[in-house]
């Protein structure tokens, strides 16, 4: 998981703090991924400078120049809350650690799930390699919610 680090604009800075603006347009210029982390800085360009506000959001869905219309060289990511990883410093605690585990799975899972049906709609078009590329990333989504829940179970039973 990469940490994406993005100058953003005082009033798009305030729709994301509000969760009106759960998503970003960016020049695809760094290998964005789903999984990664956000982190917003609200940059006032009057003042030219960081106001040191800061959001966190991680990466739920991404649209590239391939999909539905997006600007060569850019893409749309939709984002939402950063899932809560046990951390050392906090207590971790085998039902919390197991809870981020089902949460992941389902997160996984449901990214599966959105990519299949993108797969699927492709496919219908006759647009092999767009589908191909969907297909490809349900199946590592798939596995990942796999991964994922059997470590919940482990845990669980401890």
């Amino acid at each position: 998981m990469t940490r994406h680090e993005l100058k953003t604009w005082p009033k798009y800075f305030a729709a994301v703090r509000s969760g009106q603006k759960r998503f970003e347009i960016r020049r695809n210029d760094r290998e964005f991924k789903v999984g990664d982390i956000l982190v917003l800085r609200e940059f006032d360009p009057e003042d030219d400078a960081y106001t040191g506000q800061v959001e966190e959001r991680q990466i739920t869905f991404l649209l590239s120049e391939e999909d539905y219309g997006v600007i060569h060289g850019f893409v749309a990511i939709g984002f939402g809350e950063v899932a809560p990883h046990p951390d050392a410093a906090a207590e971790v605690t085998a039902d919390s650690l197991a809870q981020w585990h089902e949460t992941a799975a389902s997160n996984a899972a449901l990214r599966a799930q959105e990519a299949r049906k993108v797969s699927e709609s492709y496919a219908k078009s006759n647009m092999s390699v767009a589908s191909d590329r969907h297909g490809a990333v349900a199946d590592l989504a798939a596995t990942e919610a796999g991964f994922h829940a059997a470590a919940a179970r482990i845990v669980r039973k401890g």
